[in-house]
């Protein structure tokens, strides 16, 4: 009896998670069939890849320096390294950032970015697989070239993502801890600045630690991404350092050093480091600020970031 029960609690797990991920692909399917957005003097469509859900702002709008290069904002890559740990079988976890807000300066150009209520829910499926989603519910880019005219504003409800990761270590390991998930972003609507066609990759996040309360963790990423300066695809690489350490119970902070290779030929290679603290003021509500700072073709820019978000 107890065997049944069991298995029947794990067929009720994995209809709950499939139920999910079927009302989230739903909800978004008529966002399938929508085409990119209108061209600007100062903004193109392109890719900003997948960090943590929730974190930072992803969008297709990027800032057009003069000589014709797309640049994308740092702070759309911050906490690029993916968490390694696993739910356990049934075990749920979520997290709402109610208000996220991002500025970056870069050659003259000014990059915005709000963000709403955007969620992220995790179920533990059993035998280490993890099923996750993040809904971003609504998105505003700004680009300002400068004082003059040239401005470009989208605004919409935002990308939805899912993916399904495996623990690669035992559970409970006191050493180096692995997993490896794959991912797809369906996209939100043709008025806003997030991803405008359907996307997907991999990614091998790995955390070692170093202490009580201090970990260094690494993560390798590649996706299949829409061009930024023309409708072909291609792969993307991302690869990100993080050291992070929790100071006490309600108060942490990390540091992260990300590369971003394009795939896409008139692109350089993006370099930036990030850094942020984060602190719970009361229980169950966090407040996360950060600046980042970034390096693409001999053109550096700078950033910061801040989000207030509710969790369990």
């Amino acid at each position: 009896m107890p065997i049944h029960d069991h298995a029947r609690s794990r067929l009720a797990g994995l209809i709950s998670a499939t139920t999910i991920a079927l009302v989230i692909v739903l909800a978004s399917s008529r966002a399938l069939a929508a085409g990119h957005g209108g061209g600007s003097p100062t903004g193109t469509p392109g890719k900003t890849g997948s960090g943590n859900p929730g974190s930072g702002h992803k969008g297709a709008l990027l800032p057009i320096l003069p000589d014709g290069t797309p640049i994308e904002p740092g702070t759309w890559r911050e906490e690029s390294t993916e968490s390694t740990e696993i739910l356990d079988e049934g075990r749920w976890d979520w997290e709402l950032n109610l208000v996220g807000v991002s500025s970056d300066r870069a050659d003259g150009i000014d990059s915005d970015a709000i963000d709403w209520a955007h969620a992220e829910v995790r179920r533990g499926l059993g035998d280490g697989l993890q099923l996750g989603a993040s809904i971003e519910s609504w998105d505003r880019g700004d680009i300002q070239e400068g004082s003059s005219a040239q401005r470009v504003i989208e605004a919409g409800y935002g990308s939805t993502s899912l993916d399904l990761r495996r623990r690669l270590t035992a559970a409970g390991s006191t050493g180096p801890r692995a997993c490896m998930g794959i991912r797809v972003e369906l996209p939100g609507s043709p008025e806003s600045p997030g991803a405008h066609v359907a996307e997907g990759g991999a990614f091998l996040p790995v955390t070692f630690p170093l202490g009580p309360s201090t970990s260094l963790g690494t993560t390798l990423e590649a996706n299949v991404v829409p061009g930024a300066l023309d409708a072909s695809r291609h792969l993307e690489g991302v690869s990100s350092l993080e050291l992070s350490h929790e100071f006490s119970d309600r108060v942490s902070g990390r540091a992260e050093v990300v590369g971003v290779w394009y795939g896409e030929p008139g692109r350089p290679v993006l370099g930036l480091v990030d850094s942020g603290l984060s602190v719970d003021p009361v229980p169950h509500v966090g407040l996360t600020l950060g600046a980042t700072a970034g390096l693409s073709g001999g053109t550096s820019e700078l950033g910061w970031f801040g989000r207030l978000s509710v969790h369990p």
